[in-house]
């Protein structure tokens, strides 16, 4: 039996693929399966239903499960009629670019409704076969019977319906059950197994369903014939096709049968209704036909799905936005337009105002196009409140409205605001001009002036600045200071109200701007009011700094001489009379282009200060008064050391460290232009002496200014001579030194112990004697206190040498006539070795 039973598995699988046409077995191979124990018998038929299962799918053209993807966005061959399509593609696009207007304007292009339901993977309309059978279905060939036995025998059976439309179940006969519905199938057995099988009941249902061939034709992208599931409706057939083209109707998919129209599908009331009542169950033979699409009507702009949408005859504007979805919160259909093919072949523009119910009731016409506009951007009825306030914003602008309304108390401001000076700008809503108007908070909310509390239009702007005060000696990233009318920048957004008064100025109307500059606060241009004075322009710039010479000031004013020519006017200005309180006439009214100056006071100086570093009884920073002499810092300063060595004091002045620095770039530039002409005239420089000087030049690129003003500390202390010190000026007095340094083109450049006696020919034979790139008759000697000695004094050079004292410096410069087109080597090499001493010595310290 062990050995049989493979025997008969395979034999029933052979007989089955033999079968498998018929889709059901021969009375034969059904009585070999019922001679089958049970449990090999429920083996073998499944073994039967999984090769059965196998090969219905492999002989179907095209089954529904795996149906054909369109991909999104893949290019489709042209039609004929691809006409209707190109026409709506541009549909969102006004006709003529010149015609557009940036308060009206759809810029979204328009795409056909629905098609986009076909596109990506449809797995989700495929069919299931593990779903409960509905009652109606009906019985044909090629259907799965599943019979079970129970009671005085039990057994079970998978039959197949014949192709005569038979089936033949054991112990019962053959019985004709096509054309039955399911209900009628289950009825009709149990009833004869009740008859003819005393105590057995019996059990129905269906198992595999049977494929039948259906037909897509017309505008559907694959048309032809398919196998699909007898559970397939239309809405199946269509996405096996894979779906239907842009030419095609999506509203009257007709399934004909016969030759006779037996159903239409709407796919619009599938898509915008969700109603699958029309979504007829196909049967074999079935053809689904797609005609071509009908009458189109393209709506653009604020609707909530912007489309081409098909529509049957007599449909309303209504029933079309409800299609789209209704309009959006935005959407202002007051202005909406229709563009329609006129009888003449030409578009033509249709304003019309939707916001009307009886407009909407209208009809539209194939290949109109409805515009739905948005409302403005621009908000209406508003203040806008800006600059050092706490809560900066639009507020609501109610009739009547004042500051105080906005700004209702001062702890609403930032605790830098300016309460004396602020502004609130209108621009008129016809002509577009800007006007201002400035007001004090501190009057506003200490002193109660309700001539403060200005009346406010829709879209004023009230503006609050920041008291902040600037420095008036700022500069800009390229060096230089500040002009007047960069510095009013600081003050946040009036930069820009003083262009626009400037750009809308005219020769009736000249620009309402005015100008202070001087020892003010806030320097710089400022609106003209309608009634502003000097004492307005001085509050608006802040008020007087603490140097500000306040008793009089200069006005310049400009006179055109009726158009003829220009004058300006000087005009003496008693601040402390227009400043007061009974101020009256004194109290200038300014005009156009006036400029008014405030003073600085005679003489004022700011807090100058010294710095005394090294061998004294006090070190440190001094103030240091007018005119004061460095002998006076200096007994102030508890007199020198004795460990001080006056000879070799550095002194440092902040102005020669500025144009020392200046010198040295104009110096850098010119010898790096020396160098690129010396180079390419090859006969008249060496590559050596190129070499030499763009070594020259690197150290020099890499070399600081010092400052440093040689002077005579002995003679001073002694009261010879005397200097007058400045700000910024420091001294650094320094210990007796012990060293000699040499330097330049010496075999080995270094510092020695101080040996009395010996001139500079023995030091320099100490650092191994001279190069072949020195120079023997430019030989120099830089003294502690930063004097140079040099050869063409004979008298300080005799033949044995010239002595050096502790603290000097030999310099052996390189021999310039073997570089002869470098006119600035001599120079350079000076400067250079100069300030690499002052360097050393400030470091040294």
């Amino acid at each position: 039996m062990k050995l049989l039973n493979p025997l008969l598995l395979l034999a029933l699988a052979f007989s089955a693929a033999t079968a498998s046409q018929a889709q059901t077995l021969s009375a034969e191979q059904q009585a070999k399966l019922n001679s089958l124990p049970a449990p090999l018998r429920a083996q073998a038929m499944d073994e039967l239903r999984k090769y059965q299962s196998q090969q219905s799918s492999n002989s179907a053209n095209q089954a529904l499960e795996t149906p054909e993807v369109v991909k999104k966005g893949t290019p489709k061959a042209k039609e004929g009629n691809e006409q209707v399509e190109e026409e709506f593609d541009t549909a969102g696009k006004l006709a003529d670019e010149e015609e557009k207007s940036e308060a009206k304007v759809v810029k979204d292009e328009l795409k056909q409704f629905g098609y986009d339901l076909f596109e990506g993977s449809p797995t989700t309309f495929a069919p299931v076969t593990e779903i409960p059978v509905p009652v109606d279905y009906v019985i044909g060939p090629g259907d799965q019977v599943r019979i079970q036995f129970f009671g005085k025998q039990a057994a079970s059976y998978d039959l197949y319906v014949s192709r005569d439309g038979v089936l033949q179940i054991p112990d019962l006969g053959p019985m004709p059950v096509a054309g039955q519905s399911f209900n009628e199938l289950k009825t009709t057995i149990v009833e004869r197994v009740k008859e003819q099988m005393i105590g057995v009941d019996a059990f129905v249902s269906l198992g595999e369903l049977r494929s039948m061939r259906i037909f897509m034709l017309g505008d559907v992208n694959r048309p032809g014939a398919y196998t699909v599931s007898s559970l397939s409706t239309l809405t199946n057939a269509l996405f096996v096709s894979g779906g239907i083209r842009p030419i095609g109707s999506l509203r009257n998919i007709q399934l004909k049968r016969n030759g006779e129209v037996v159903a239409t599908l709407d796919l619009y009331e599938l898509l915008l209704n969700g109603d699958t009542s029309s979504d007829a169950r196909l049967q074999p033979g079935d053809v689904i036909f797609v005609p071509p699409v009908g009458t189109l009507v393209g709506i653009a702009g604020e609707v909530r799905r912007p489309a081409i949408y098909e529509i049957k005859e007599d449909t309303s504007i209504q029933t079309l936005f409800e299609m789209a979805g209704g309009l959006t919160p935005k959407a202002y259909p007051s202005i909406s337009q229709i563009e329609r093919i006129s009888s003449s072949g030409l578009k033509e523009l249709i304003d019309v105002d939707l916001s009307a119910s009886d407009k909407r009731s209208d009809f539209v016409q194939n290949g109109d196009i409805i515009r739905i506009f948005s409302a403005l951007d621009r908000v209406e009825n508003f203040v806008r409140l800006q600059g050092a306030v706490e809560r900066p914003g639009d507020y609501a602008w109610k009739e009547g409205q004042r500051i105080s309304n906005i700004i209702p108390h001062v702890e609403q401001l930032l605790p830098t605001a300016d309460l004396d000076y602020a502004l609130v700008v209108s621009r008129n809503p016809i002509t577009g001009v800007t006007t201002t108007r400035s007001f004090s908070l501190e009057q506003l909310f200490l002193h109660k002036d309700s001539k403060h509390d200005l009346l406010l239009e829709p879209k004023d702007r009230i503006m609050v600045f920041d008291a902040t005060p600037v420095d008036r000696e700022a500069i800009n990233e390229k060096g230089e200071k500040l002009k007047p009318h960069a510095l009013t920048e600081a003050r946040e957004g009036l930069g820009e109200i003083v262009a626009r008064l400037k750009a809308q100025s005219t020769s009736e109307e000249p620009q309402k701007v005015v100008t202070i500059t001087g020892r003010v606060r806030h320097p710089g241009e400022y609106p003209l009011d309608r009634s502003m004075n000097v004492s307005d322009l001085v509050r608006a710039a802040g008020g007087f700094t603490e140097d500000a010479y306040t008793l009089q000031a200069e006005l310049v004013r400009y006179q055109d001489n009726n158009k003829t020519n220009r004058d300006s006017l000087l005009i003496p200005v008693s601040l402390a009379g227009s400043l007061s309180d009974s101020a009256g006439q004194q109290d200038i009214a300014l005009q156009e282009f006036d400029q008014l100056n405030i003073k600085r006071v005679p003489e004022w100086t700011e807090q100058e200060t010294i710095t005394i570093k090294g061998e004294v009884k006090f070190p440190g920073t001094y103030v240091v008064e007018r005119g004061e002499r460095l002998s006076q810092v200096i007994e102030r300063a508890g007199g020198i050391t004795d460990l001080a060595h006056p000879e070799s004091a550095v002194f440092l002045r902040e102005s020669l460290r500025l144009s020392e620095a200046a010198n040295l770039k104009k110096l850098r530039e010119r010898l790096s232009s020396d160098i690129a002409a010396a180079s390419i005239q090859s006969d008249a420089i060496s590559l050596d002496g190129v070499e030499t000087a763009q070594s020259l030049l690197d150290q020099l690129e890499n070399t600081e200014a010092v400052g440093r003003l040689v002077i005579n500390l002995p003679d001073i202390l002694d009261g010879l001579e005397d200097i007058t010190v400045i700000d910024g000026d420091e001294l650094i007095i320094k210990q007796r030194p012990q060293a000699v340094t040499i330097i330049g083109s010496v075999n080995y450049p270094t510092s020695h112990l101080y040996q009395s006696g010996l001139s500079h020919i023995d030091y320099i034979n100490l650092s191994g004697g001279l190069t072949k790139k020195a120079d023997k008759k430019q030989i120099y000697i830089v003294r502690a206190n930063g004097q140079v000695v040099t050869e063409q004094r004979s008298r300080f050079f005799p033949k044995g040498g010239t002595i050096i004292e502790a603290g000097d410096t030999v310099v052996v410069p390189i021999d310039v006539d073997r570089v002869a087109p470098l006119k600035l080597w001599t120079t350079t090499s000076q400067i250079f070795y100069q300030i690499a001493l002052g360097a050393a010595a400030i470091n040294s310290f």
